[in-house]
């Protein structure tokens, strides 16, 4: 009886945690399509009632955190006006606020089996002739933290999605005879069609992906199930974009051009900073650290052109994109400008919204390529230089916050015979399918890198060291039940790992060589397990 009632009550807790959740999911959903509808009265209410009850439904169920972030985002939009937008300053407040609501979403317990999942996670319809692939499968998305149902048919799949429609679809090309024409018809009544993942067990023609493309295939995969590249294409349709906003530094001797400029950046929520001499234009770079430039081409003094020369003359802005901004109607002399510095050329006076796309998908693209640069190439992980550079930053912060700091190093247990045994390609699947675990298990906020080889590394701000090796010990745990594909046969393997707590005058150095000796004595343990230093 005690037991029924407790998981009674844990149900319940459950279920008012999902409320939660979907709220906050609103609040962060509403925030991120700001640079799509921009600023304006109706976004506008729509974003303060949303805030609105997430407090009130935080209050009712007592979850602190949730409850003060959202207060603070009610109160920084107290000042703000429905048809007008912010200061830079205010937005960035606001977007501070939303990312909190992200960190407080975005780390769960492998406990619950997927039940709470990031932002009450709508789940994924998996559909396959073989209902004991179907099975298999959702149990391992729940591992991922993905919601899955197994479907039978297709009148069971329009049964489910006339009654809750789905994140995605995952579909085998045999399911309910044609799974193209299946998934196709089930949502030729939508407006916004669902992405569909699709598997063939034999290589499709040009034919089936033409089919598979009409009923909004995503992705296609052949042959046997690759859950790490099924994870890593979903983990893209769960997304909350952790993604700060875009920084334009506007350089332009006009004041009041400046200020137009800003103000039609910031309807998109974009973050400006105004520079009206040219000559400090090294120290707001420095100090500002844009996404991109937006410049004048005539100024007093100099000229746009060289100012632009000026900065590609430092290595560390040189994919640092340049966009003139100038009444200059003579195409030559505006090619001349980009072939010196520029990437790109807007004519005054330029319609607000071509301003925004302009500017956005110089920003977009040059973050992507920055984000390349510090990243493995096989996990997409931060490499071994940026996340020890992560550790010395996180140790400086620690520093002034006084607050507490983990660092972690993890290594895949008898990762040489994995490779011995079923060879590389199997190995590089299983690192990838690790990364990818400790990207949905960890906070935006914790950066997560491989270290080199099978190893990994994390750095835990604002982390006890109990709650460290908790964690990770439930994501040891929740790793080692996981299935590879290893030539059709399903293979498990596990890790250890080893943290470590800052300590007052500790370096980077001493700290990674603190948790190294804590994977060591995991190791000397029997594997598999965590220990701290």
């Amino acid at each position: 009886m005690a037991d029924k009632k407790a998981e009674k009550l844990a149900e319940i807790k459950r279920h008012f945690g999902r409320r939660v959740m979907d709220q906050a999911r609103l609040v962060i959903q509403t925030w991120q399509s700001l640079d799509d509808v921009l600023w304006n009265p109706d976004w506008h209410q729509e974003f303060v009632q949303h805030c609105t009850k997430l407090n009130t439904l935080a209050s009712r169920y007592e979850l602190d955190g949730l409850e003060q972030t959202a207060a603070q985002l009610i109160a920084s939009l107290a000042d703000t006006q429905p048809n007008k937008p912010p200061n830079s300053e205010r937005l960035q407040a606001l977007s501070d606020h939303v990312h909190l609501l992200i960190e407080h979403s975005a780390r769960r317990s492998d406990s619950d089996d997927g039940r709470q999942s990031l932002g009450g996670r709508k789940p994924v319809y998996v559909c396959f002739a073989d209902q004991t692939l179907s099975l298999a499968l959702c149990e391992q998305l729940q591992f991922f933290g993905i919601p899955a149902q197994a479907i039978d048919d297709d009148e069971a799949l329009d049964h489910v999605m006339h009654h809750r429609l789905p994140a995605a679809l995952i579909v085998g090309t045999e399911f309910a005879g044609d799974g193209i024409q299946a998934a196709r018809a089930a949502q030729n009544m939508l407006s916004t069609p669902i992405p569909v993942f699709f598997q063939s067990a034999s290589e499709p023609d040009i034919t089936m992906r033409l089919e598979a493309t009409r009923a909004n295939a995503v992705y296609f995969q052949e042959g046997t199930l690759d859950i790490g590249l099924l994870v890593q294409g979903l983990s893209k349709v769960y997304n909350f974009r952790a993604e700060r906003p875009y920084r334009v530094l506007v350089v332009d001797d006009s004041r009041s051009q400046s200020l137009y400029t800003e103000r039609t950046l910031n309807q998109a929520g974009m973050i400006t900073r105004a520079v009206n001499d040219p000559m400090t234009v090294l120290e707001a770079l420095q100090a500002f650290k844009p996404d991109a430039v937006l410049m004048d081409m005539y100024m007093p003094g100099c000229t746009g052109i060289e100012v632009a020369r000026i900065i590609r003359q430092q290595q560390v802005y040189n994919t640092l994109p340049i966009l003139y901004l100038s009444a200059e109607q003579d195409v030559g002399k505006q090619m001349d400008a980009m072939d010196q510095g520029g990437d790109d050329f807007l004519t005054k006076p330029v319609a607000s919204d071509v301003l925004i796309a302009t500017v956005r998908h110089r920003c977009i693209r040059h973050r992507s390529l920055k984000d390349q640069m510090i990243r493995d190439s096989l996990t997409g992980l931060l490499d071994h230089n940026t996340i020890l550079d992560a550790l010395k930053q996180g140790i400086t912060e620690t520093q002034q916050k006084q607050q507490p700091l983990c660092f972690a190093m993890i290594d895949i247990d008898h990762f040489k015979a994995v490779n011995d045994n079923y060879g590389h390609p199997v190995g590089d699947r299983i690192i990838r399918s690790l990364a990818l675990y400790l990207r949905q298990r960890f906070r935006a906020t914790d950066s997560v890198g491989r270290y080199g080889g099978e190893e990994f590394a994390l750095v835990l701000p604002n982390t006890p060291l109990e709650d460290a090796e908790r964690l990770l010990n439930e994501v040891c745990a929740g790793f080692a039940r996981i299935d590879h594909e290893a030539g059709g046969t399903p293979l498990k393997t596990t890790f250890s790992g080893g943290v470590a707590a800052y300590q007052e005058g500790m370096d980077a150095s001493e700290m990674s060589q603190a948790a190294d000796q804590a994977l060591y004595q995991a190791k000397h343990d029997g594997r598999n397990r965590v220990r701290r230093a």
